[in-house]
């Protein structure tokens, strides 16, 4: 890990235990960002002449006044050119965040005395890569672009601002809680609404979030989403990862003129903007009488109750599958989902209906 001093701007290199406390910073990437390139060697001229070098320059000083010696920069702490390193640095990044002793979070398009909307409507919570940078910190203060304080991620009086501005909730902002207590399809919600650049960092900025890792290969596109889900299944047994549906907005992913996918999983993040009201079950839902059980992937250990079964025309074989999650706080309200196959299909695989609704 490359950390940035607080006092020279020098970049030096640390590993594991022999990491010192560190800053970091979270903001949203601009013109003129200082560079690896600008720092390695520890001449500065290159740096100095850029935009973003008041930015850097404004994260050192305040971390310096808050007695660290270093900093942790994005911009400037990783080479981008290695696609070894980059990869590494972004299947660790939440665990950094994590680690440090304060985040900073520099909100560069809010100014002057800051008024609620303002604050809301910051881009910093309309990005793909803050949400880790929100959540994965212990101790998160806001700045504007003059980096004058806002306040902390748990003040009460910034709490339900920062909630509503980040469809985040007040109590896991609060850290009243686990994450790992948190449905998939709620955290699927939270980053359903924000952009990345790169289509594939979509998936990649999740990472952390979800505890998996997996190689980037940019150029992918959406596939890189489908493999995100398939490595969390890996790891949870939460069948709310199957709660999503597909706004009509959304079906150009699909194949023009079908109602089906060809996965259990999600085409697009998107589909999960009606997903935040999901919560995980520790029994199974007690409903009507099971049929039989399905598989989530070949080799899964993850079942799914079958409570419905249909013949229809065209040698079509539809089943209704009751998801072990629950809609809302109301008990005994579940999601259920329609998965299609057709009879001659050798390898019993099914499709996702997706115009299911998910809704039982």
């Amino acid at each position: 890990m490359r950390l940035l001093n607080t006092q020279s701007l020098q970049l030096e290199e640390y590993f594991d235990d022999t990491t010192p406390k560190y800053a970091i910073l979270s903001h949203r990437w601009e013109k003129e960002e200082i560079l690896f390139a600008d720092v390695v060697g520890g001449d500065l001229d290159r740096a100095r002449i850029k935009a973003g070098f008041a930015k850097v320059q404004g994260a050192c000083d305040l971390a310096k006044s808050q007695g660290f010696d270093y900093i942790w920069v994005d911009t400037c702490c990783i080479d981008k050119f290695s696609s070894a390193e980059l990869s590494e640095a972004i299947n660790t990044m939440f665990k950094w965040y994590q680690d440090s002793a304060v985040c900073y979070a520099y909100l560069s398009d809010v100014h002057g005395a800051t008024s609620v909307t303002e604050l809301e409507r910051s881009r910093w919570f309309r990005r793909g890569w803050t949400l880790q940078e929100f959540i994965a910190p212990k101790v998160v203060e806001f700045y504007n672009a003059d980096w004058l304080y806002i306040g902390e991620k748990k003040d009460s009086g910034l709490l339900p601002i920062i909630s509503q501005a980040s469809l985040l909730d007040e109590y896991v902002l609060g850290l009243a809680v686990d994450l790992e207590d948190v449905s998939v399809a709620k955290k699927m919600y939270w980053a359903s609404s924000r952009h990345t650049t790169r289509k594939e960092d979509e998936a990649y900025c999740l990472m952390g979030l979800f505890d998996v890792n997996m190689p980037l290969l940019y150029g992918e596109g959406n596939k890189a989403f489908l493999r995100l889900q398939q490595e969390i299944a890996k790891v949870t047994a939460d069948q709310s990862i199957l709660a999503w549906y597909c706004d009509p907005y959304d079906r150009p992913l699909l194949y023009t003129g079908d109602t089906t996918w060809p996965s259990c999983f999600a085409p697009s993040l998107s589909c999960f903007r009606k997903s935040g009201n999901i919560s995980p079950l520790q029994e199974a839902p007690i409903t009507r009488s099971i049929l039989g059980h399905v598989n989530l992937t070949s080799g899964s250990t993850t079942f799914m109750a079958i409570i419905g079964k249909t013949q229809q025309e065209n040698s079509v074989f539809q089943i209704e599958v009751i998801l072990h999650c629950q809609i809302g706080s109301i008990p005994g309200i579940f999601p259920t989902i329609f998965l299609h196959r057709h009879n001659g299909n050798p390898r019993r695989h099914f499709t996702r209906l997706v115009d299911d609704g998910w809704v039982s």
